[in-house]
């Protein structure tokens, strides 16, 4: 579980850095499925988004992809400092993939630090534990 825990830790700097390139790297097939159909439905047009899950994108349309897919994340973890989110707790979840409990600290006395949400990560052969989905939580302690 240390191997999902360092992804997820990976995943939240290239989020934090903008480090969009990272970002899509770390996204596996069932994220980036995820993060293309947000997009077709926020308007990416589908012809563009298949162009970008082939991996046969012009070179400016994935950079306008990827720069939007890091805004669209930064604003689900918007009630949250982005350089102060760490990775807590892992767990296995019932399908083989890894939760990896996001925590930000509190600024309330007495209370270290409060969940920020989880990554769900499954494990690839090849490219090792990656990123299905990020499930923020928008509410303090």
């Amino acid at each position: 579980m240390s191997q999902a825990a360092e992804s997820a830790g990976a995943f939240i700097h290239a989020i934090v850095w903008a480090e969009h390139t990272t970002l899509w790297d770390l996204l596996s097939d069932r994220g980036r499925a995820a993060a293309l159909s947000v997009a077709t439905h926020n308007g990416l047009d589908r012809v563009v988004a298949g162009r970008i899950r082939d991996g046969l994108a012009d070179p400016l349309e994935r950079e306008r992809f990827l720069q939007q897919l890091v805004g669209g994340l930064r604003r689900d973890l918007r009630s949250v400092e982005l350089t102060e989110l760490t990775v807590g707790e892992c767990r296995n979840g019932d399908d083989g993939t890894v939760i990896v409990e996001l925590e930000t600290p509190s600024q309330l006395p007495g209370i270290d630090a409060w969940p920020a949400g989880h990554l769900i990560l499954s494990h690839d052969r090849d490219r090792g534990w990656l990123v299905d989905r990020l499930d923020p939580r928008l509410a303090g302690p």
